[in-house]
């Protein structure tokens, strides 16, 4: 019965873990690449603030979308192997209460 808790903690635990930094390292890159090339368009764009500010969110926007399009497999791959990883960590090395071993009770000593 402990060995089908510790399998089913690493299943719910991979598919969260997975999903959860596959998606933020998405994002957080995204933005970073955006970010940098909406910057930049900003920068280089002559003209009125709003026409500036227009052109930087669809330099951002492209930039971000290209990075999600050349790095996103490389980005899947990892971690699903870093979520493989911590899940079978935490499930089978008991840091959940339902995945550790009972402990037997301690020996009594009448000395």
């Amino acid at each position: 019965m402990l060995f089908l808790k510790r399998i089913a903690t690493f299943v719910v635990l991979f598919m969260v873990l997975s999903f959860g930094l596959s998606l933020g390292t998405l994002m957080v890159g995204g933005a970073i690449a955006g970010g940098m090339a909406g910057a930049q368009g900003n920068a280089s764009q002559a003209g009125s603030f709003q026409q500036g500010f227009t052109h930087g969110y669809e330099a951002g926007h492209r930039a971000g979308v290209e990075f999600g399009r050349k790095y996103g497999g490389i980005i899947l791959l990892g971690s699903l192997g870093v979520s493989a990883v911590a899940s079978l960590v935490l499930s089978f090395g008991g840091a959940f209460p339902w995945c550790r071993r009972p402990q037997a009770p301690a020996a009594l000593h009448f000395d």
